[in-house]
């Protein structure tokens, strides 16, 4: 009896110290999924949206809509994050489904890598993954697991990893030498190969299954959907090949024809191409490129210059 109140005190003060220092972490810990944080205000702000989009960092980047919102006044929002799949995209409108109006206008962007995934490994795979058990209910994430549910909003503490020693701050400090920033062609070169290497299919049938799932949800729930591809430098487009993008437009005309929802290429418009003052890198617009691009769509997507004559 003596031995099970020792083991049980022991484990009572272990808990203590433990709370304690997930505590203490959680006062120094770096916000790592700022990018959600869009996410909290949905409640309380956005309940009829009536222009959005989807995706991964290229919707995320290339559409803004601030002269919609503050000049025509519509609601609008952007659902996109970086590295975000279909399967996610999916589940973030099933989770927020009754925040749509009546008569929406959503854009989906379809990249290079849309159909493959574009993590590298499990830990980033886990990583990217986590940021949505701080906003979505466990029912509609895909793949939920507890753990990461535990170690993300509850106890951090526990995927602190090299992170802990910011608890001790005297001994976080680190000298950082100055990195020159890579030119436009080594980011170029970067981004091709993250997206292409290690890859044994450019075009995974359950990526493509994710993208007929969010069309079938826009047809339900009165959804008027545009495929998009956003603008990219020629620095990273032409590292392409032909044949991946014979592949690649045969897969996304397809999808088009047989939904019956229109596609706009814009990933090599010469406006844009050459354009590097429009970029932040080699495939994301920045905020200058963004406001010409909603200008340009706005004149050229027939579905868009409709809804917004309405």
């Amino acid at each position: 009896m003596l031995f099970l109140l020792k083991c049980l005190a022991v484990s009572l003060a272990a808990f203590s110290l433990l709370l304690l220092l997930n505590y203490r972490y959680l006062q120094v810990m770096e916000e790592p999924y700022s990018d959600a944080d869009k996410f909290h205000y949905m409640d309380s702000s956005y309940n009829n949206i009536q222009i959005c989009n989807i995706g991964s960092s290229h919707g995320e980047y290339a559409f803004t809509y601030k002269d919609l919102t503050k000049e025509q006044g519509y609601e609008c929002f952007n659902f996109a994050m970086s590295s975000q799949t279909y399967d996610y995209d999916y589940a973030i409108l099933s989770m927020y489904q009754k925040h749509f109006s009546d008569s929406c206008l959503m854009f989906i962007p379809v990249s290079y890598f849309s159909f493959n995934n574009e993590v590298v490994d499990e830990k980033e795979k886990q990583f990217l993954s986590a940021k949505y058990y701080t906003f979505l209910s466990p029912k509609y994430i895909p793949s939920y697991d507890p753990y990461i549910d535990l170690v993300t909003n509850r106890l951090p503490i526990l995927s602190a990893g090299e992170d802990i020693i910011k608890l001790l701050p005297s001994l976080s400090i680190k000298a950082h030498a100055a990195e020159a920033e890579p030119s436009f062609q080594e980011k170029a070169r970067n981004r091709y190969h993250r997206h292409m290497d290690n890859k044994e299919n450019y075009f995974l049938p359950e990526r493509i299954d994710n993208l007929y799932d969010i069309l079938t949800f826009c047809e339900d729930n009165h959804i008027t959907p545009v495929l998009i591809t956003t603008p990219y430098t020629g620095l990273y487009s032409d590292l392409f090949s032909r044949e991946f993008k014979a592949e690649f437009y045969q897969t996304i005309n397809a999808i088009s024809q047989q939904s019956g929802v229109p596609y706009y290429d814009y990933s090599e418009d010469e406006r844009f191409s050459d354009a590097l003052d429009y970029f932040s890198d080699a495939d994301h617009l920045n905020e200058e490129g963004s406001s010409y691009f909603m200008e340009i769509i706005e004149k050229e997507i027939p579905e868009f210059r409709e809804f917004l004559q309405k």
